[in-house]
């Protein structure tokens, strides 16, 4: 117990990253009371969409369409493919999609490689050429686009790499939120498709699931970001019951 208590110490030069990292989830609770969530709630419903369809793809079915909707809803019409996978990855997918936004902008910040970063502007202008049909979807994605496309080319200003990481912060905690709106009793959504497509599990279940993952997302972002993370997780777990 000694030996943790002295390597939390040591997190002391890093308490800078650490309040930063705890600002954007702060912040981004925050935006997402006000109508400011709007265009990062496009990007959650994004990636949520993309994440149905391109599982849709890797059980050898196919996408359809993708659509945004200015209130932050949306929907992936898909054919073919394993129906409980294109279900389970919307929230799932949501939430690994945040993670990779959030490393890319770090990547950005720390290294001033915008690789990752690339990579997602390819995938962003992809969908929309081959998914995309109406003109507010189209309105979104570009709008999106130019953000990543701002990043790319002025990726010195300190302040847009932060952005990028804002954005990834806020995809995560909106995949941990979103799920437990559905426990509204209505028995619609991708829960309860999943409750009567398996006949094993309620709908709790699949919320639990998803709200689980995000949390492990946000985990895995401090692990692999933040200095001594691993010092701080071995500490918490030592106060936590053995199972």
């Amino acid at each position: 117990m000694i030996s943790e208590n002295i390597n939390l110490f040591h997190l002391e030069p890093h308490m800078g990253v650490y309040a930063q990292f705890f600002g954007l989830i702060v912040l981004a609770f925050i935006v997402g009371l006000t109508p400011l969530r709007y265009p990062f709630q496009w990007l959650e419903t994004y990636y949520h969409e993309l994440s149905h369809g391109l599982a849709a793809i890797l059980t050898r079915g196919k996408i359809g369409r993708i659509k945004l909707n200015w209130d932050g809803s949306g929907w992936c019409s898909t054919r073919g493919g394993s129906r409980l996978f294109i279900l389970l990855m919307g929230y799932t997918g949501a939430a690994l999609w945040g993670g990779y936004l959030y490393l890319a902008g770090f990547k950005v910040g720390i290294t001033g490689s915008a690789t990752l970063l690339q990579i997602e502007l390819g995938i962003l202008a992809f969908t929309t050429l081959f998914w995309v049909r109406d003109v507010i979807t189209l309105i979104i994605t570009a709008t999106l686009a130019s953000v990543f496309a701002i990043a790319l080319f002025f990726p010195w200003v300190d302040f847009i790499p932060l952005l990028i990481q804002f954005m990834g912060i806020y995809v995560v905690l909106n995949a941990i939120r979103a799920p437990l709106h559905l426990i509204d009793g209505q028995h619609v959504g991708d829960g309860a498709a999943l409750s009567d497509l398996t006949l094993i599990f309620p709908e709790g279940v699949w919320i639990a699931l998803w709200f689980i993952i995000g949390w492990a997302v946000l985990g895995g972002l401090m692990y692999l970001t933040l200095p001594g993370a691993a010092s701080v997780f071995a500490y918490v777990g030592s106060y936590l019951p053995a199972f």
